[in-house]
């Protein structure tokens, strides 16, 4: 077994998506693709970095035998159960006390949603008057929402279908980096499947823009930049000095979609909750 396929192993159990991975180490989804592909290895911080995210010694992340792993032929895994709650910062703090721990990167969302994760498993709070066409029907009395995820969202989608077990939605996009599908059960309760629809997509580190041939920016020796694109990036720069939210205003346009509901004001909060987790603006 390569190290690429004992990470894959080792991070599947552990119920992470590869971007989820990615952002952990503050690495690109595609660094994390390429190691469990045998195309590249990590560097030795990032070895230790996941034997802490693991919570296993180096050896056992880099000697674990075939033995070891039970392989899970299904292709979903739990990821999260999402609850939905009208006072969020009363049940923030509820669930707080209750589970004796803090919640995990309220930075990056906000008041949007928070995560706990207990027994490497995740519950999160969702805030209701802050979910903009996501997860459910704000009139419906089933406020519980599974979330699980795959490697490939596309067959995944494929295969639902198939079933004709329950209303299935297109994949739909809530941000470039996160797709997703919802299935309603036969109690109208939603269930949220996400994975790695976006696998050969590189995404600008800085606008959030889907780059393909052409696209891409230069690093300062002249090569081509895989994480930011040409109208961001040049020779090793950034093209012009714009803070975070000067970097918002400027591309509102490119999301305001009238015909699906996207408005200026939603465009711009749909930005104010994604470019925080590019590298170009992350704390």
């Amino acid at each position: 077994m390569t190290i690429g396929e004992q990470i894959q192993n080792i991070r599947i159990k552990k119920g992470l998506t590869q971007e989820r991975l990615a952002e952990m180490l503050e690495v690109s989804r595609q660094s994390v693709s390429k190691w469990e592909l045998g195309q590249a290895v990590p560097d030795v911080d990032k070895i230790i970095r996941m034997s802490e995210l693991f919570d296993v010694s180096t050896d056992t992340l880099l000697l674990r035998s075939a033995e070891d792993i039970q392989e899970n032929k299904n292709p979903l895994h739990l990821g999260c159960v999402y609850l939905v709650v009208k006072d969020f910062e009363k049940s923030v703090e509820f669930y707080e006390k209750f589970l004796g721990t803090k919640v995990d990167n309220r930075c990056r969302s906000g008041n949007k949603f928070v995560e706990f994760y207990i027994d490497d498993k995740c519950i999160a709070l969702m805030n209701e008057s802050n979910l903009i066409g996501h997860c459910t029907d704000l009139n419906s009395p089933y406020k519980f929402v599974q979330n699980f995820w795959v490697e490939d969202l596309l067959t995944e989608h494929e295969r639902v279908k198939a079933l004709n077990i329950g209303k299935v939605t297109e994949i739909l996009e809530a941000y470039p980096t996160y797709h997703y599908f919802h299935l309603t059960d036969p109690d109208n309760n939603i269930i949220e499947v996400t994975g790695g629809y976006h696998m050969d997509v590189n995404v600008c580190q800085s606008c959030g823009m889907k780059m393909q041939a052409g696209d891409f920016g230069t690093n300062a020796d002249g090569g081509e930049s895989s994480e930011y694109c040409k109208y961001c990036f040049e020779n090793g720069k950034f093209l012009g000095a714009q803070t975070l939210e000067e970097k918002i205003e400027s591309n509102i346009r490119f999301w305001v979609d009238e015909e699906n509901g996207i408005t200026e004001d939603i465009a711009r909060q749909k930005l104010r909750e994604f470019f925080p987790t590019l590298k170009r603006w992350k704390k």
